[in-house]
């Protein structure tokens, strides 16, 4: 998992929760002789992710799902700012959405060669209605129902996800979300 992903996790945890409890968290996590720093091109273990995850979700009480879609949502905020350029400005949210696969994962690929991204597959319902199967051996999809979230503040939308782990073994790498927008 790229860097990037992990300074936006400390910038996130900092303004949400304070230096205090990201200093607790990367203790935890053994990170703080390293001072916790993360090189944004560089790749960590992605298991790191959700170390340093548990760890948050313990200090400050908040379950790790929760904890991982709160960070989704921020993040997306964030690449949105920096990467503004991938918005066109009469894209919709689901427009936006189904074009992940075949556009915005792959300029991410550009510019992180080796970025290890999920896959999803879309149906559109209708207008209020998007079913998404995400795909990932990183069973990270609380995160990207915060992304949604994040995705649908961004274009001044209220939606509820609603998700199903259809994967073999239960084991989140093959969810069903279901994306209505309220308004």
């Amino acid at each position: 998992m790229k860097g990037l992903i992990f300074s936006n996790l400390l910038t996130f945890v900092e303004k949400e929760y304070g230096e205090s409890t990201k200093t607790k968290m990367l203790e935890s996590a053994g990170r703080l002789s390293a001072d916790g720093s993360y090189i944004e091109s560089e790749s960590y273990p992605y298991e790191e992710i959700f170390h340093l995850a548990g760890n948050l979700s313990t200090i400050t009480n908040v379950s790790m799902a929760k904890t991982f879609e709160n960070f989704g949502e921020y993040l997306f905020i964030q690449l949105a700012k920096a990467f503004s350029q991938f918005f066109s400005p009469d894209e919709t949210l689901f427009g936006f959405l189904q074009k992940l696969e075949d556009h915005i994962h792959m300029e991410v690929r550009k510019k992180y060669p080796g970025a290890k991204l999920p896959g999803f597959d879309f149906e559109s319902i209708d207008e209020n209605n998007l079913k998404m199967i995400y795909k990932s051996e990183r069973a990270m999809s609380d995160f990207g129902i915060g992304m949604i979230q994040g995705a649908a503040i961004w274009f001044n939308r209220k939606v509820f996800v609603g998700k199903k782990d259809i994967s073999k073994n239960l084991d989140g790498t093959l969810v069903e979300l279901h994306v209505r927008i309220l308004w």
